[in-house]
């Protein structure tokens, strides 16, 4: 019995035994199984990652080729066929990838959501495709992007080069890679899409391409977006931002960790501690794409060191072009785009009659261009539009401009004698609804300051006017507002408080007499100088009084810049970027419009804070919303270029 029960008792830890080992073979096994799963599954989430990357890398050599390609014709959008020959991705451009045969395919189809995919290649769907504002496909190849338009008066059946639009395109690159499990590959299909972005510069309160400093010392507040394409440079607390604020390279305000921030380097001018600006909660200005004019690139169009005179800077926007030479800015240009030109010369005898028929006194000439793209124009000498415009030119007057210490002979253009008087606000026979004038004095040199004098503007016809000169202009009194003086709500003395600024600035008067539409109006010139009301052109050396005075106007003009000529000067800054000769002591500008730096002036080149020039006005400046709508006379756009949306297929 004993025995039996010895060998029963064996059996069963044996049957333990293996039970045991079984179990144990199991777990071995799923643990196994277990960590071959994970070890796969990370193995292609690591591939994943990778095809993520090249595909990433594959879209930004689309968005070089692809930005590139548009710069060379930046103001009209282009087709999908013009992006069928971007270059592609190479093997050498992703080492760690294996080595294959077939490594990039492009795609053909003009549809975005056509699936072009092809395993057999490492890339393939490359592309990039115009689409419409909802990003669909468009017509064809050869179809535009549908522009997504921003504000607009009215239907528009067309995009003008004022227009605020978006063009869109969808980049693709479908990447696969081998990879363990059961399709021994990944897929990793990335989308992109491209945005080019146009916009006009009168969107802006204050749009400069060069460093932009705002020190206002009395307290003044910015309307409206604020961008730079360089440096930001704002010192003082006075100083308020209202609206959005962009700079292309840094902005430079004084901090914890850089207290001294604020001024730009080489500005002795400002020697107080700065202090921070204000702006609005959570929108602090912040750094952007530089928004390029016409969507160049100027270092690459402009050169002062060869031979052309028609690609030096952004001021040749302003200049008449130079034939027999090639042109960045043909068909761009204020002359190629004028509806008149009207050319002041100096008499070269003194004892033949001048335009105003006094011997010796200059002479004018008219021309219309004939050809956009040149230049080219043909002189004006008789019919309605130059009957118009004879009426409104006069010669030799002059002016002391205490900045440039200078005395500078003007050239007269009276605004009110193009107004048709006899019925409803508008131009003369024979001038357009919307005209550019184009006037200049020719004969300006460094020696021999000239300049051109706009006056009696206070009404503009509602299609508006557009100014353009290569000198620097004076614009004397109140301009667009309907009426002049106390007529204006925001010059008369009962609004005021006896500082000059408004009894409700948070509720100023109206910029125009009752009934009175501001027209979409704007002047360009080697600088602007705000001349009041009450501006005396008999004063010599002394300093007029002036008068509150209210300019509803766009402005493109140049500056002076800081330390331009060693001494530490001050660049006066965007609060004097309209200029001024007076004593505002007390007195209000009123000022509606936006303010536009491209270049540096060649002829007012005097620096700002000499003694006996000017003291600063009240300034009630805003940004003038109009122009997100209606834009003045001229052709004229920024552009920028950005990766939008990316996705995963």
């Amino acid at each position: 019995m004993k025995t039996k029960s010895y060998h029963n008792c064996s059996g069963s830890t044996l049957a333990v035994v293996i039970c045991i080992m079984a179990t144990l073979i199991v777990i071995g096994g799923i643990a196994a199984d277990f960590t071959m799963n994970v070890s796969r599954n990370a193995q292609r989430n690591d591939t994943l990652e990778a095809a993520i990357a090249v595909g990433d890398s594959s879209i930004e050599i689309l968005f070089n080729s692809w930005r590139t390609t548009c710069r060379a014709t930046p103001t009209a959008p282009l087709p999908t066929s013009s992006f069928s020959a971007a270059p592609t991705p190479s093997p050498g451009q992703f080492p760690n990838l294996p080595s294959v045969s077939n490594f990039v395919t492009r795609g053909t189809s003009y549809d975005p959501g056509n699936d072009e995919y092809n395993s057999t290649y490492t890339i393939s769907n490359y592309k990039v495709v115009a689409v419409n504002a909802e990003w669909g496909a468009v017509a064809n190849a050869s179809a535009t992007p549908e522009p997504q338009l921003g504000e607009l008066t009215s239907n528009v059946s067309s995009v003008s080069p004022t227009t605020s639009a978006t063009y869109n395109y969808i980049a693709s690159a479908d990447v696969t890679l081998p990879a363990l499990g059961s399709n021994k590959t990944v897929v990793a299909k990335i989308r992109r899409v491209f945005q080019k972005q146009q916009m006009s510069p009168w969107n802006f309160a204050i749009f400069y391409v060069d460093p932009l400093e705002i020190q206002p010392g009395p307290l003044f507040t910015v309307t409206g977006w604020v961008n730079t394409n360089s440096n930001l440079y704002t010192g003082h607390n006075t100083l308020t931002f209202a609206d959005k604020v962009t700079f292309g390279a840094d902005w430079f305000y004084p901090t914890t960790q850089n207290p001294t921030y604020g001024f730009m380097p080489g500005d002795t001018y400002h020697t107080e501690t700065p202090a921070a600006p204000n702006w609005p909660a959570n929108l602090p200005p912040a750094r952007d794409q530089a928004l390029q004019p016409f969507g160049m690139d100027s270092t690459q169009i402009f050169s002062t060191s060869d031979s052309n005179p028609n690609n030096d800077s952004w001021h040749e926007l302003i200049q008449p072009p130079v034939a027999g030479y090639s042109d960045p800015l043909a068909g761009e240009r204020y002359w190629d785009q004028a509806s008149v030109i009207v050319q002041v010369s100096d008499n070269p005898n003194p004892n033949a009659r001048g335009f105003d028929n006094k011997n010796g006194d200059d002479l004018v000439t008219f021309y219309t261009v004939t050809n956009s793209s040149t230049g080219a124009t043909t002189p004006l000498t008789n019919g309605p539009l130059y009957n118009a415009l004879a009426g409104a030119i006069s010669t030799n007057q002059t002016i002391q401009d205490n900045r440039e210490g200078a005395s500078l002979r003007v050239a007269t253009f009276d605004v009110s004698q193009l107004e048709n008087t006899s019925g409803p606000l508008a131009y003369k026979a024979g001038v357009p609804a919307a005209p550019i004038i184009y006037m200049y004095d020719s004969s300006a040199t460094s020696s021999a300051r000239r300049g051109i004098l706009i006056k009696n503007g206070s009404k503009i016809p509602t299609g508006g006017l557009t100014v353009a000169s290569a000198n620097p202009v004076y614009l004397q009194g109140d301009f667009n507002t309907g009426g002049t003086g106390s007529a204006v709500p925001s010059n008369n003395p009962s609004n005021l408080n006896s500082d000059g600024t408004y009894i409700n600035p948070s509720n100023p008067p109206a910029p125009q007499v009752s009934g009175y539409t501001r027209a979409p109006t704007s002047i360009l010139a080697d600088s602007v100088n705000i001349l009041s009301n009450s501006w005396n052109f008999t004063d010599s050396g002394t300093v007029s009084t002036a008068s509150p005075t209210t300019i509803n106007a766009a402005i493109i003009a140049g500056i002076v810049p800081t330390n331009a000529y060693g001494d530490g000067a001050y660049s006066g800054g965007a609060e004097n970027f309209p200029r001024f000769l007076e004593d505002w002591t007390n007195k209000t500008l009123t000022y509606y419009g936006s303010m536009v730096e491209l270049y540096q002036s060649t002829q007012s080149i005097g620096e700002w804070g000499k003694a006996n020039v000017y003291v600063p006005p009240t300034r009630a400046w805003y940004f003038d919303t109009n122009f997100q709508t209606k834009q003045p006379p001229g052709s004229i756009a920024v552009y920028t270029y950005i990766k939008g949306r990316w996705y995963i297929l």
